[in-house]
């Protein structure tokens, strides 16, 4: 009688034990984005239609990015993965769909010029993530059309504003030298670009002599670091020699703290730089 005491003891600590595993919710959504600017546009398209994970930190590289175990467990169970075309050759990201073995999982690139806080880079991206998704969600397709055009047409007025501020602001007089992935935006918003450099760690000492060269001779007020690239100490070395503010932007939403939109993010930006460009005029008169 005892023995078979225990054994009922045991099989009910083992049910008991069993629908604890089964009620536990496995990481999951309906869509993995490769950053936060996809993540970003994915999730005002989508609405309440669908679930939007961000795969990587927004102040992070994402080719240095390392995925985790929870990670591999979202996208194992997750409908689809949206990413940018340059991720989808990079190790971290082919080793993270491998290891996720998810037979049915719908793999999305979105192929957009690398300089997504311009406006009309982040119209194009809407563009093609509210196509990514209708394509997933056929049902809804209708839905991220609709809310593609307003997002669009939000992010065009927003972008006018900036424009307006940085006129205001008279940087097409300001000659800068900045990082390559913000090359594109600082064009957009005026400034004279004398020259562009690679991440920190790529440039050698013959490189940086000539970045401060091209600096000095041509009267360079800022140096603009991207904040995904990691270090400043080159950019840091180039202004001491020639006098300049430095200064480190954001590519991406949600890289500093409050700037989990595009509009908070563009707005920080040039926050920042306005207000470099503004001690540079003290400075120098």
């Amino acid at each position: 009688m005892k023995r078979k005491f225990l054994l009922i003891v045991l099989a009910a600590h083992l049910l008991v034990a069993l629908l604890a595993s089964l009620s536990c919710s496995r990481p999951s959504a309906d869509i993995v984005a490769g950053s936060s600017l996809i993540a970003g546009i994915a999730q005002d398209i989508a609405g309440d239609k669908l679930e939007i994970h961000n795969l990587i930190p927004p102040g992070m590289c994402p080719g240095h990015y390392d995925v985790k175990p929870s990670d591999v467990e979202t996208l194992a169970n997750s409908k689809a993965f949206i990413i940018h075309n340059w991720q989808q050759d990079k190790a971290n990201i082919t080793g993270f769909i491998e290891a996720a073995d998810n037979p049915e999982l719908i793999v999305k690139v979105i192929d957009v010029p690398d300089a997504p806080m311009v406006p009309e880079v982040q119209s194009e991206a809407i563009d093609k993530i509210a196509q990514a998704l209708s394509e997933i969600d056929l049902a809804n397709s209708e839905y991220y059309q609709r809310r593609a055009e307003e997002r669009t047409q939000a992010i065009l007025a927003q972008g006018q504003e900036v424009k307006n501020r940085l006129q205001e602001g008279k940087v097409s007089q300001a000659k800068v030298i900045c990082s390559d992935y913000q090359a594109e935006f600082i064009s957009w918003a005026g400034f004279d670009v004398i020259a562009t450099y690679g991440r920190p760690e790529e440039l050698s000492v013959v490189e940086v002599e000539k970045l401060i060269n091209q600096a000095r001779q041509a009267g360079v007020a800022l140096v603009i670091d991207n904040l995904q690239s990691g270090g400043t100490a080159t950019s840091e070395a180039v202004v001491q020699d020639i006098g300049a503010i430095q200064v480190t932007i954001s590519n991406f939403p949600g890289g500093f703290e409050g700037t989990e939109t595009w509009e908070k993010a563009i707005d920080k930006n040039v926050d920042l730089i306005l207000e470099a460009l503004a001690q540079w005029r003290q400075q120098h008169g």
